[in-house]
């Protein structure tokens, strides 16, 4: 029986398309509200393919376009994102405590989680009631590097338990965080929260660190007893 021909190169081409939706999405869901243009800049694409992909997520409903043409997540990217994190028991877990952390703080709480070992994933947040308030970042990734997310995902914490950092997320923005630890120790996420650094003064780090470390240590008790 004579053998296979090799793989040629039309045969490879769906997988290529794949990885070119797929970095439409993610650069859709990075920059919400960016135009054609600045899409295929992001993805190296010329602007008449990413133009014919996105027509396709916009047929599935997976971007949609603003009233001045600009891209931003679909309503069914939000519900596969949804679906995802209800089945992930620490985005289920972390709610209480990120809502209180907003509400003790007056600033924003979120869940992270790391992706890689450069990477940080924002999983869940928590969004306090003020007029001046830092965007949202989740879903977004940061690098682990020079951030307190990072930090404390890498459990290398000060003396009281939590990390800070200034300026590493946006020149304006003073974050603090506190790692979670599963079963066997292993940290496995950190809470954080990120404020306006021009109203954050040393003793609201104290405070709100103390805070962190000790719904980290809450939230740590209960998944090591599941």
């Amino acid at each position: 029986m004579p053998s296979k021909p090799p793989l040629s190169g039309p045969a490879r081409a769906p997988t290529r398309t794949a990885e070119r939706v797929l970095d439409l999405l993610d650069a859709v869901s990075e920059r919400a509200g960016a135009s054609l243009s600045e899409l295929a800049r992001a993805t190296g694409l010329s602007p008449a393919t990413a133009s014919r992909l996105l027509a396709t997520l916009l047929a599935r409903g997976l971007v949609t376009r603003d009233e001045q043409g600009r891209y931003l997540p679909g309503l069914a990217l939000m519900l596969m994102a949804a679906r995802v994190l209800r089945g992930e028991p620490l985005y289920e877990l972390a709610g209480p405590h990120l809502a209180a952390l907003a509400e003790r703080t007056g600033e924003t709480a979120n869940l992270g989680v790391a992706v890689d070992d450069e990477r940080a994933l924002y999983l869940r947040q928590a969004a306090a009631d003020r007029r001046v308030q830092t965007a949202s970042w989740t879903g977004r990734t940061i690098p682990r590097e020079g951030t307190a997310m990072g930090a404390a995902l890498a459990g290398r914490v000060g003396p009281g338990g939590y990390a800070i950092s200034r300026g590493a997320l946006e020149p304006d923005i003073t974050a603090v965080a506190a790692p979670v630890q599963g079963g066997r120790g292993e940290v496995v996420a950190a809470l954080s929260i990120i404020a306006p650094s021009y109203r954050v003064a040393d003793d609201d780090l104290a405070r709100f660190g103390e805070l962190l470390c000790e719904h980290a240590a809450a939230l740590s008790a209960v998944i090591q007893a599941g």
